[in-house]
């Protein structure tokens, strides 16, 4: 990573609060161990279709395995950002999405994202897959991968909307190429979404930080 891709990409809080499009504040921080049970919770709070197209199969409940995969981040190569409801602390989540380099290439990552089913369109999204890309940035990753259901026709045309090109696709699953985003100028914002996914880099310069 170069020292100008630091200076340019300032680091984002531990923990801030950020209202959604509809007014509501939430907590968006970095997925720790101690979240565990609440991603298992939230898991089975999700509908069948969601954890689908979450985990592009069939899946019941989270193992001991995937629940220790999903915690053990490093801010570097593993990075997860999550979003809790500031009104219902007791809720185990809004959303999380989340990042692992590839091995065989240092510049690029995989990306995985999912909404609880009664926050979706709500802007969840939006911010956290910009806390990814400023977190990649910083990292050294120019490069997110996709992997979506291909009957999931809304998240791949909001992908495309947001600069995502096809790199593939393989048993129902297209897979999406998107660069890594650190400023709002960089997004395309000929339309709707790639706007609000540039707005939502130009207010994450002036959140500050806050401890849950």
């Amino acid at each position: 990573m170069g020292i100008l891709a630091s200076l340019f990409t300032p680091p984002l809080p531990p923990g801030f609060e950020y209202p959604l499009d509809d007014g509501l504040r939430v907590l968006v921080r970095p997925i720790r161990r101690e979240d565990a049970p609440r991603l298992r919770e939230g898991f089975r709070m999700l509908s069948q279709l969601a954890r689908r197209r979450r985990f592009l199969d069939h899946v019941d409940d989270l193992t001991e395995e995937q629940l220790a995969a999903f915690t053990s981040t490093d801010d570097v190569n593993h990075v997860a950002w999550g979003a809790l409801n500031l009104e219902k602390p007791q809720e185990p989540g809004i959303g999380i999405a989340r990042y692992v380099r590839l091995a065989d290439d240092p510049k690029a990552a995989d990306v995985a994202i999912v909404i609880a089913d009664e926050y979706q369109g709500r802007g969840t999204g939006f911010v956290l897959q910009a806390c990814l890309h400023l977190t990649a940035h910083r990292a050294g990753i120019r490069t997110l991968f996709y992997d979506v259901l291909s009957d999931n026709e809304r998240v791949i045309k909001h992908l495309k909307l947001m600069g995502a090109e096809h790199a593939g696709r393989a048993d129902n699953i297209d897979r999406l190429r998107m660069p890594v985003y650190s400023r709002a100028w960089d997004v395309p914002d000929g339309n709707e979404i790639g706007k609000r996914f540039a707005e939502v880099f130009r207010r994450l310069r002036t959140v500050e930080a806050i401890v849950d």
